[in-house]
């Protein structure tokens, strides 16, 4: 897939969705993107994700990786998929999902387009999830300046375990 970089990105599954809209400087913030999502998660009958530091690294190096090398994917040049990167870092998890955005300039524009598309709202509402990660990176890409983001979501096994258990009286 080739991609023209004219406006902010949203990576859905074999497709993209471009936003008019570009920004050469970002004021997103891992608290901002956590806060919105909480929000989100909120308003539509989910709990609250934790941030997971574990997480925040992994996709600040997922982030980071993808403007280092050029693309613009779920899955890196060489094809290591979403997943490889938390296996990798040893994050053991149930459940995984991520999301992907570039070119916007705040956190709210960010939240508000992925929430508009129904794979990114679907991760974000998705009451399976009880940790966050985001990572943002910010650089050169197709010859334009842009920042990067990168949500992780997962389910670590302890926190299934105890989502599914009861208080016996």
């Amino acid at each position: 897939m080739n991609l023209r970089l004219s406006g902010a990105v949203l990576l859905l599954v074999g497709a993209t969705l471009s936003v008019p809209l570009f920004a050469s400087a970002s004021t997103i913030t891992s608290a901002a993107v956590v806060a919105l999502t909480n929000a989100d998660r909120s308003a539509n009958g989910s709990d609250a994700v934790a941030e997971d530091t574990r997480l925040d690294t992994i996709a600040q190096k997922k982030a980071a990786d993808m403007l280092a090398r050029g693309y613009f994917s779920h899955d890196t040049p060489d094809g290591k998929n979403p997943w490889s990167w938390l296996i990798s870092e040893n994050y053991y998890y149930y459940f995984a999902g991520e999301n992907l955005a570039m070119g916007f300039a705040s956190a709210q524009s960010l939240e508000q387009a992925w929430m508009h598309s129904p794979t990114h709202r679907s991760n974000i509402v998705n009451p399976i999830y009880t940790r966050v990660g985001i990572g943002t990176a910010s650089g050169a890409y197709l010859g334009k300046q842009t920042t990067v983001v990168v949500e992780f979501f997962a389910t670590p096994p302890s926190a299934t375990a105890l989502a599914g258990t009861k208080k016996s009286s």
